[in-house]
């Protein structure tokens, strides 16, 4: 009997054509099945109807389940990171630069919530190979150099860990996926100001108390 199976396929490029214009709706598609109904009760056969394929022509695409949850992550990780390296170049003083990136990073969260909710609900679904490949401490690493910029400022606490500060940071503002709605009360304009100012105040130096390392006033 003659094994029909489809023999595996080398390199680590995506197999897809570069000419075909329905890549970036497979990611989509599976994007949304994904977060609707995770990862491990997703099936090829739920995707391959949405996107209107035999599950077999899938292979002309992506080699397997876990390499298309992999592709997505990439993607929504690379356009989220790119999102927060623009917000960190801009010209503002360090501490305002610092609110700008929480309130943008928090409003790109509510913009893009299909594709933040399957990366950060099931990125731990990748293999090692896959969790390997993407650059995880990019995100930490931006925003605790923009809080070792602010430092230079008096207002801001100087015995602050960068970054841990970064990871409290992200791990705040990352949650929204999990809690907001299009309909709820407040817009994600109002929810990324409250979160900046949340954070950032609470990395600076009250009023009226001592500085750190320096004797208070009597």
């Amino acid at each position: 009997m003659v094994n029909r199976r489809r023999a595996p396929r080398t390199g680590t490029a995506p197999p897809f054509r570069s000419d075909d214009g329905r890549w970036q709706e497979l990611l989509d598609i599976a994007a949304r099945i994904f977060a609707r109904k995770g990862y491990r009760s997703t099936t090829l056969q739920d995707i391959a109807d949405e996107f209107g394929v035999l599950k077999g022509s899938l292979y002309h695409y992506i080699r397997s389940k876990d390499e298309l949850l992999f592709e997505v992550v990439r993607s929504v990780y690379g356009a989220g990171l790119a999102n927060l390296r623009a917000l960190a170049a801009a010209d503002l003083d360090p501490v305002d630069r610092l609110r700008a990136v929480i309130r943008g990073h928090v409003l790109y969260l509510t913009d893009n919530l299909v594709g933040t909710t399957v990366l950060l609900h099931e990125f731990d679904q990748l293999s090692d190979e896959h969790r390997a490949r993407l650059p995880i401490r990019e995100y930490q690493a931006v925003v605790a150099d923009l809080v070792a910029d602010a430092q230079a400022d008096p207002r801001v606490k100087p015995d602050l860990d960068p970054r841990l500060t970064a990871l409290a940071v992200l791990g705040a503002a990352n949650w929204v996926y999990r809690w907001y709605r299009p309909d709820g009360k407040r817009s994600p304009d109002e929810i990324g100001a409250a979160y900046a100012d949340l954070l950032v105040d609470g990395m600076l130096i009250r009023t009226g108390a001592a500085v750190p390392g320096e004797p208070a006033e009597r």
